[in-house]
């Protein structure tokens, strides 16, 4: 760090004395209302000091990805001269830090680099063609630079365990192919980046120099806010003459690249930033004032009445008054009912004295001033998003609340053929498509988050064990609403959910062995689409029926409306794929379908649990402390990164109803019961019926 500031310093010493020698004027500006006297000391330096990003590009995360306005913070210090009226000498440092996470199924890296660079720019402004006085110059730069790097990279947590990244996305102590990988812990990444890349040797590249030349190249604006003081936005790109700041190569090779190489390119950097700078220049403030014979009527200005209101603008309390609405002798809007809401704006232009008004003018009930309390106040999300409420007469509120769904599913591949017709078999099933690589299933729309909750526990007991609450964000993606949220104790809510089993009828547009287009079907919209693992993409209408007529009536509209003519009624019963014959109904040939085998279960095989939360991420401290009381508790990972944490192994209903009990009585309220065949879980009411309870 010391060599590059002498560096700095002594360069700046030798330019500034070949400045000071120059005799070359920068510039006379006259016109005929006034003369400035040109400067006469031509070394005037200016320092400046800035802020702003570093934005790497190289090998990890690849140099196309990224914005460079999330990155990380850096810092400039600079001095400049001018050394005519469109060029300026610029002599800098910068400090800051790049790096890059990259998580994708090729590969998972990371690093860190601390970057020290010093070096000299010029910068040319146009000056030469845009008008002396101007209170904004643009410009673009170019220079040689010294950039020094010391990169490290995150391979361990804070306890020492390596990172292994597994097929499911989760990072775990063990790696998948390790022969005790079954007991292997979720962990997480501690952001310390505690590897020295050039010491760890990764490609046997020896102990290489941590240092190199760039070329940067700039681009951005002065704002000339005074004759003394600037402030410059600006971007300029870094190409270094090195591959080694990320520690990967074109070259590099082994299991921690895998199957996608370096790029070929050189790393290179971007900084966007925001400087403010002072200019030592001494200007003589003697002006002439010429042709200054015109008389000015004081009087006029003192009579202006901007908002044209009738009242001048110096005794005008209320400016800017919009144009037409009535004032009074100060010129503010009138108010009749002094609800201090103006006429104009008043939805309610007789209010009651003193009575409490919206910002709309509208007296306020005690039920309307309770209903935004609920709402201010309200932590749950239940009674949803506030912002922006408006209340007008005749109405209590129009805000928005929040709305829940419950996921039961989340894929990136092709689905099970007997979860497609276990998702189907729900009647208010609901299927979104991301980016054409992730599938989300989810069911019901609640607007209260307890019923959400209990919807969910009873669809994790009819064998939905990945279920969790959601909501929407404003992108449109779902996120969970949190383990606390989705373990709330809802034993007092009254509603009663929807129930999964039972009989319903769907209209399956057709099933194809390639992906139809976007707009097939008429652009009929909302078709539910589905990729089984029996390699068939699944058409069907969005509404589910309870009648075998309701479904008959709509494929009979498709077919009218938008010329669909092949479509087929299907029905679904307690999660399965069932015949038309089996469901009562009589069809012809073409609706028939060929029903699927049962499966067949061992009655030894079957066990009930009881099931005491589900969690994404390491267990709060207080439920921690209350699983701890339990003997025996067996956790279970499963999909989407959930960890199922279950206790107690029996053979009959009566007995886990007990053993249910008893923990509920112990403060873990969100208990209920499971049953598995062998490691699979069944609906509890499945597992009664072949045990003839």
């Amino acid at each position: 760090m010391r060599k590059y500031i002498s560096t700095f310093i002594l360069t700046l010493v030798c330019v500034f004395s070949a400045f000071s020698q120059s005799t070359e004027t920068i510039g006379d500006s006259t016109s005929s209302s006034k003369t400035i006297n040109t400067p006469t000391n031509l070394f005037s330096p200016t320092i400046g000091l800035g802020v702003g990003n570093f934005k790497f590009y190289g090998d990890v995360l690849d140099a196309r990805r990224g914005t460079p306005f999330i990155s990380n913070i850096a810092y400039d210090l600079h001095i400049k001269q001018r050394i005519n009226s469109y060029l300026t000498a610029k002599f800098y440092v910068l400090f800051g830090r790049v790096s890059a996470n990259e998580r994708s199924q090729n590969r998972n890296l990371n690093f860190e680099s601390k970057l020290t660079t010093g070096g000299f720019a010029l910068m040319y402004d146009f000056g030469n063609f845009l008008p002396e006085k101007r209170s904004i110059s643009p410009f673009v730069s170019l220079g040689i630079e010294s950039v020094e790097f010391l990169s490290k990279t995150d391979l361990f947590d804070e306890f020492g365990n390596r990172y292994n990244y597994w097929s499911d996305g989760s990072i775990r102590n063990l790696p998948q192919d390790d022969p005790n990988a079954s007991s292997a812990i979720v962990i997480q990444r501690d952001y310390v980046y505690e590897t020295d890349i050039r010491e760890s040797n990764f490609d046997g590249l020896g102990k290489y120099p941590e240092r190199t030349f760039a070329i940067p190249f700039g681009a951005g604006v002065v704002m000339h806010t005074t004759k003394n003081i600037d402030f410059t936005l600006g971007l300029t790109m870094h190409f270094t003459f090195t591959d080694l700041i990320d520690g990967v190569v074109k070259d590099s090779k082994g299991d921690r690249i895998g199957n996608q190489s370096g790029n070929k390119g050189n790393d290179k950097f971007l900084m966007s930033s925001f400087a403010i700078s002072y200019n030592f220049q001494n200007h003589d403030k003697s002006e002439q004032i010429k042709d200054f014979d015109a008389p000015i009527d004081y009087l006029a200005y003192d009579m202006d009445d901007e908002d044209g209101d009738g009242v001048i603008d110096f005794l005008d309390e209320c400016p800017w008054t919009p144009s037409g609405v009535k004032v009074d002798e100060k010129g503010c809007p009138l108010d009749g009912d002094g609800d201090f809401v103006p006429d104009y704006k008043d939805d309610e232009v007789e209010s009651r004295k003193d009575a409490i008004v919206s910002p709309t003018g509208v007296e306020l009930t005690d039920e309307m001033i309770e209903d935004a309390y609920l709402h201010y106040m309200d932590t749950t999300g239940a009674f949803g998003d506030v912002e922006n409420r408006i209340i007008t007469v005749g109405e209590k509120s129009k805000a928005k609340p929040k709305t829940y769904k419950v996921q039961i599913g989340a894929f990136t591949e092709a689905i099970d053929a007997d979860l497609v017709d276990k998702f189907l078999g729900i009647s208010d099933v609901e299927i979104n498509s991301f980016d054409d690589s992730l599938t989300v299933i989810t069911v019901g729309d609640y607007n209260n988050l307890p019923e959400a909750v209990q919807r969910k526990m009873i669809l994790t007991k009819e064998g939905f064990d990945a279920a969790i609450v959601v909501e929407e964000d404003d992108n449109g993606k779902f996120v969970s609403v949190g383990d606390e949220a989705n373990n709330m104790n809802v034993d007092d809510v009254q509603s009663s959910p929807i129930n999964s089993q039972g009989l319903i009828f769907r209209v399956q547009l057709g099933a194809f062995s390639k992906r139809l287009p976007k707009g097939s079907y008429n652009n009929l919209k909302d078709i539910i689409e589905l990729k089984a693992d029996d390699g068939l993409y699944k058409y069907l209408y969005p509404s589910s029926y309870k009648t075998v007529e309701e479904a008959a009536k709509q494929k009979i509209n498709l077919a009218i409306t938008y010329g669909v003519k092949d479509a087929f009624i299907v029905a679904y019963k307690d999660g399965k794929r069932i015949t038309l014959k089996e469901a009562g109904v009589i069809t012809s040939a073409n609706e028939s379908n060929i029903k699927k085998k049962e499966k067949t279960y061992d009655k030894n095989k079957i066990s009930y649990k009881v099931q005491i939360g589900s969690y994404k991420n390491q267990l709060p401290t207080e439920v921690l402390t209350k699983f701890m009381s339990l003997k025996g508790v067996e956790q279970v990972q499963i999909e989407n990164g959930l960890t199922r944490y279950s206790v107690g192994n029996f053979k009959t209903y009566a007995e886990v109803e007990a053993f249910k009990n008893e923990i509920v009585s112990k403060g873990i309220t969100g208990a209920f019961v499971i049953s598995l065949h062998g490691d699979e879980l069944i609906p509890v009411n499945k597992a009664k019926e072949l045990l003839g309870e």
